[in-house]
Formats: structure tokens, C-alpha cells, sequence
């Protein structure tokens, strides 16, 4: 199978178990779903996505020179054929061979990724990359789409153990793919505990453990696909109770470039700070939270519950349906990119890069926007400038056919939105009373 074309079909079908998510939650009165929290995962996941092309690219390049020339097939080993494990016409027939080499090939995968998944537990530097995902103090289908696009590059570094068994990489990115994509489902609280498969699958209920703040749950339930690796090492933990969602620091923010480096930016001005070779060592690759004892505060003390009151900044509705049309805007943007213009993502990373930049920017700028912080109303201002000028050169210049369907309303709407903001800066953007930050 076409990994490329299982993505898609996921995807769709990932988007559509969120709308049943969200509607089920709001008939049933559960606030599963937060409007912000939302938009905030979906920021998040789309600058996980935008940095992720480039760092596959770049990953599959290294796996597929590593497999060629360093692994037990460059030894005249061939133990994972490409081949389809199922035969459907004329007759039904199953190839052994092709069935245990994709089996293997997901399984390993899966164990591989335990011990990354844990060593981002363990390991500051990782755990860097790796916090975003738990930045969310909500547990719901959308939390799957949070991450940070940096943790790639420790990621696909594990992965390269695959490539030594001589596994193409074609085999290793969908079976890396039907990882992920099982990893979404588990992402809820709508479903209970699951009887005998609680004993070796990842379930719902053992990864909201893994999910949770409280020291029983911290650093539990590692696995991807399957539970087993945890059981087997020591890092399993039942759910009893419900989880209290989030890091035991709440960053309190749905600001994506704080959500993505706010631990960059720690370990940064910590290591500035540091009197020893041996403490930069440590803040770098020792624990989570570690820091040496003449930089200790009571403020590091572990604290449980981590935090007694959600982080929700609460704008005028104006504001928020103002956010939510932005948002929406711009992920269709995004899509009109990516299917009608078709970027060839090899041949055009300048185009790419320039997009990244801007989406990236946009995205910050809404995010801020919806919680009234300092500045958000200038840089929605320049934002909404940016985006006419660039549909009036699409719509000029473009060769995409019919592309007018789409640029001539994406001008009115931003030239309306610019007048919004103008006409209501007092209202809605100018509460500096709110928050006087730009972070």
C-alpha cells in the first residue's frame, strides 16, 4: 500500500472522528472540547506538519543510504520484500514471506518507538521536543495532532535501526504511519476500559495515564501500538482514577512558539547559569526538571495537583468568532496549497519555506489574538495586509485554473477583516489590562 495515499484516507477519516467527538460531547454536556484549545491544537499540528515535511525528506534520505549501504540486505540478506502479503485475483493467496516481514517490520517499529517515547520521558534535551504534545490540559482526539516537528530528528534516528535490518524504507514510513494513526484513536475519554485488551494493547484508558500529572501516572504507559513493552520494563500503570491532564508546570499558553520551545528557553538561560561542565551535561541530557541545588526554588517542589483551574482566557465572543473564521480561512488556505497548486516539495522548498514562514506567523498571531495579548492586534493587521497582497498576486499571476473562486473572496474577507480591527481596536484589541505580554 501507497503510504502516502493511507495518510490521506487517515486523514479524512481522523477529521471526521473529531466532528462525532465534538458533537457527541456537546450533547451529552461534556466539555471535552474547548473553541481554543482546539484552534490551539490544530495551530500546533499544522507547524508539526509544516517542519515534518522537510525533516522526512532529509530522514528517508540518511534511511535509504543506511539501507543500501550498511545493512544485512547490502550483505545479500533479503528478509523484507516490498512485495503484498495478500493475493485477491484471480485467486486468494497469502504470501507468508511479505505477511511476517510487514508484521515484523510494524512490531519492531513499535518497540522501537517505546524506547524513544520513554527516553523522552528521561532525557531532558528530548523531553524538549516531546512537552509540546503534553502542553494540553484537555484529552481528547484533537491532543493527537499536537506536536512538535523538532522531535522528528531524535525520532527517525531510532528508526535508523531499521534500516541496519535491511527494512526498505518504504516498509518502515507506513509502518511508522499505522503507528501514528492507531496512536490518534487513543486520544479520548469516551472510551472505557477494554476487558482482555488492556493486558498488551494501548488502550484509551493506559494512555490517559500516560497523559496524567499525578506521580502515580508520570512517565507511565510509554507504548505505541502495544502495552507489552511496558509491562516487560517496568513502566506500566493501570488508570484508577481520572488523570488530571498536562505538565505538573502548566505553561498556561496557546501561544505555538512558546508551546514549542518554552523548554528550549529553560534550558537555555538554566545551562547560562550553570557553574560547572558537569551541570550543563545534566541540564542537557539529565532528567526532566533537573537543576543543581544552588539553583533550586521552592517553586521546582512537585505539587499535586498540578494545577487547580484550567487555563482559559475568556475574550468577547466577537473575538472568538472572529479567531475560529481566521483559523478556518486559513487551514483551507493550506489545503488549496498543498492539493490544487501541488508543491512539489522536492523542487520547490523556497516556495515551501516562504508558505511555512507565513502560515507559522499567522497561526501566531491568531492564537494570540484569542487571548487578548499585546500586540495581537498589530500583527493581525499586518497579517491581513500580507494575505491580500499575496491573493491579488495569485489571482494576477497565478496559472492555477479557476483560482478566482478562491482569491476574489479571500480578498473581501481579509479587506473586511482589516476593517474589523480598525473599527473595533478599542473594543477588542487594545486590553492591555487583560495581558500585557506578547508571549
Amino acid at each position: 500500500m501507497n503510504s502516502d495515499a493511507f495518510m490521506e484516507y487517515a486523514f479524512i477519516v481522523m477529521v471526521a472522528l473529531i466532528g462525532i467527538e465534538i458533537f457527541v460531547s456537546y450533547m451529552k454536556g461534556k466539555q471535552f472540547y474547548r473553541l481554543n484549545v482546539l484552534i490551539a491544537d490544530v495551530s500546533t499540528g499544522v507547524i508539526f506538519a509544516l517542519i515534518g515535511v522537510v525533516i522526512l525528506l532529509g530522514a528517508l534520505y540518511v534511511y535509504d543510504i543506511v539501507e543500501k549501504n550498511y545493512s544485512l540486505s547490502a550483505l545479500g540478506y533479503h528478509f523484507f520484500p516490498l512485495t503484498s502479503p495478500f493475493q485477491f485475483s484471480p485467486n486468494f493467496v497469502v504470501n507468508w514471506h511479505a505477511l511476517g516481514a510487514w508484521t515484523f517490520s510494524v512490531v519492531f517499529a513499535d518497540f522501537i518507538y517505546y524506547w524513544f517515547h520513554r527516553h523522552c520521558h528521561e532525557i531532558n534535551l528530548f523531553w524538549a521536543t516531546h512537552v509540546t504534545h503534553h502542553s494540553t490540559q484537555e484529552m481528547n482526539l484533537s491532543v493527537a495532532f499536537r506536536g512538535n516537528g523538532l522531535q522528528r530528528i531524535f525520532e527517525y534516528t531510532y528508526f535508523l535501526a531499521m534500516a541496519l535490518l535491511g527494512i526498505p524504507w518504504a516498509m518502515f514510513l507506513l509502518s511508522h504511519r499505522i503507528l501514528k494513526v492507531y496512536q490518534f484513536v487513543v486520544h479520548t475519554r469516551f472510551i472505557g476500559k477494554l476487558g482482555i485488551f488492556e493486558e498488551f494493547m494501548v488502550t484509551p484508558s493506559n494512555h490517559r495515564v500516560h497523559h496524567g500529572t499525578q506521580r502515580k501516572y508520570l512517565d507511565r504507559n510509554h507504548g505505541g501500538i502495544l502495552i507489552i513493552w511496558d509491562r516487560m520494563f517496568g513502566s506500566f500503570e493501570w488508570e484508577t482514577d481520572e488523570p488530571i491532564y498536562g505538565l505538573t508546570k502548566p505553561v498556561n499558553s496557546f501561544n505555538p512558539i512558546t508551546v514549542n520551545l518554552h523548554v528550549f528557553k529553560d534550558m537555555f538561560f538554566q545551562i547560562l547559569k550553570c557553574k560547572s561542565f558537569g551541570d550543563v551535561f545534566k541540564t542537557i541530557f539529565g532528567p526532566p526538571g533537573w537543576k543543581p541545588n544552588y539553583l533550586q526554588t521552592p517553586d521546582d517542589e512537585f505539587k499535586e495537583p498540578a494545577y487547580t483551574e484550567k487555563y482559559d482566557p475568556k475574550p468577547p465572543m466577537g473575538v472568538m468568532v472572529y479567531v475560529a473564521l481566521q483559523a478556518a480561512v486559513l487551514m483551507a488556505v493550506g489545503l488549496v496549497i498543498w492539493k490544487v497548486a501541488k508543491i512539489n516539495l522536492e523542487q520547490d522548498m523556497t516556495m515551501l519555506g516562504i508558505l511555512s514562514t507565513v502560515i507559522i506567523f499567522s497561526l501566531f498571531s491568531i492564537d494570540r489574538t484569542m487571548e487578548m495579548k499585546r500586540w495581537s492586534r498589530r500583527t493581525e493587521v499586518v497579517r491581513n495586509v500580507l494575505f491580500i497582497i499575496a491573493f491579488v498576486i495569485t489571482l494576477l499571476y497565478s496559472q492555477i485554473p479557476n483560482i478566482e473562486i478562491f482569491a476574489i473572496p479571500l480578498i473581501g474577507l481579509s479587506f473586511v477583516s482589516l476593517l474589523w480591527i480598525i473599527l473595533k481596536r478599542k473594543t477588542f484589541f487594545d486590553l492591555s489590562n487583560i495581558s500585557n505580554t506578547w508571549y
